[in-house]
């Protein structure tokens, strides 16, 4: 009890410590933005009226990775020495050796979306340099641990899933605060399964990170002040991922159940990328090529304000990850239960979008048909 107590202490600090830090960063990002351009002008599909700073990625990077290099610093150089301490520092140099790669490979995934953000590379340029993080980070042995038995094609399932969960987070950021509530409520859920299942230096890590995103959520939450920027909603993808593989799930009796929870965490940044492709393709557009029908703006289009509808997103992926949460606690059969409550979730939104859809098509052909005919 008393290791758990002191376990908690430090959580305690490395979330505060990482949101003042952000909180702070993000303000000091505002002005580095104005000051040398690092700006969002209004263009094509972007609704924001003025030029908009983009570097809130950059304060999201800092202020993670400021916090966790001086914590494992503190942690083997000026913590005394005792039971509990040792037990800290196991937890440390568990995961140490993997921190290397996911600080190179988010270095990459950053620098990526900031040049993405001043220059706007072409989709295949902005893909080549995903592709190059993704493989620095399984240079470091980062795998999907149920397919790793499974040779090539249990590499090719784990780049995949690296790129999909990179270009999922960076397509929900659409609306102010949208990507970096929904990836906190993400973090938050994947440190309460860290709890569970008995990794505590992961657990650092996700509410390192939650603080940093905590921090940063009041500039970004409408009306913005600052936003993501590509260099901030793909290194959150890129992390997301990261974390969904650094962490061992322990599931008793129930080997592929596994698989559900980072599915179930990241469900709404899952079902925005799906949907979104499904549209693009049924009208003929490449996926790649941006627009205004991701999840929130369809919400939008139903007749929810900006803010409603990025909260109604806050609510969705709660459910989902307390649903994520609840398959550490199952069986097999009880987590096809749980798989089956996702899905009718799923549904149910998927019905509703499709409802409002339609009703909309059906009032804008009646409002054709009543309007009169020009006169000549």
């Amino acid at each position: 009890m008393e290791y758990l107590a002191f376990l908690q202490f430090v959580n305690v600090i490395v979330f505060a410590s990482a949101a003042f830090l952000c909180w702070i960063l993000a303000g000091i990002c505002i002005k580095v933005s104005y000051r040398f351009d690092m700006l969002d002008y209004p263009q094509g599909r972007k609704a924001h009226l003025r030029p908009m700073p983009f570097l809130g990625g950059a304060a999201v990077f800092v202020s993670f990775w400021s916090v966790v290099f001086a914590g494992v610093f503190a942690a083997q150089n000026f913590l005394p020495g005792s039971a509990k301490i040792a037990l800290l520092l196991s937890s440390v140099r568990s995961v140490s050796d993997k921190l290397s790669g996911i600080f190179l490979g988010g270095l990459v995934i950053f620098l990526v979306g900031l040049y993405d953000d001043k220059f706007s590379w072409t989709p295949l340029r902005k893909l080549a340099g995903q592709c190059v993080a993704a493989g620095i980070l399984m240079s470091f042995g980062f795998t999907i641990n149920l397919v790793s038995g499974l040779g090539a094609a249990g590499y090719v399932i784990t780049f995949l899933w690296i790129l999909m969960i990179i270009n999922a987070f960076n397509f929900i950021d659409s609306l102010d605060g949208h990507c970096t509530g929904v990836a906190l409520i993400s973090m938050i859920m994947f440190f309460w399964t860290t709890q569970i299942i008995n990794q505590p230096m992961i657990g650092m890590l996700l509410l390192a990170f939650a603080g940093s995103l905590l921090g940063f959520l009041p500039h970004n939450f409408k009306p913005a002040r600052i936003f993501l920027g590509d260099n901030g909603s793909l290194f959150i993808g890129y992390m997301a991922a990261a974390f969904a593989m650094l962490c061992k799930y322990q599931v008793p009796d129930a080997t592929y159940v596994t698989l559900l929870i980072p599915v179930l965490m990241f469900g709404v940044p899952i079902y925005d990328t799906m949907s979104v492709i499904v549209v693009r393709l049924s009208r003929g557009v490449a996926p790649w090529k941006g627009d205004r029908n991701h999840f929130a703006h369809r919400l939008v289009k139903m007749g929810m304000s900006d803010r409603v509808a990025v909260v109604f997103s806050y609510f969705i992926a709660t459910t989902t990850g307390l649903v994520a949460v609840l398959t550490t606690q199952v069986d097999f059969l009880g987590a096809v239960l749980v798989a089956l409550i996702f899905l009718s979730i799923i549904g149910v939104i998927a019905f509703l979008e499709y409802y409002a859809a339609e009703n909309a098509r059906v009032a804008g052909k009646r409002a054709g048909r009543r309007r009169p005919a020009a006169t000549v």
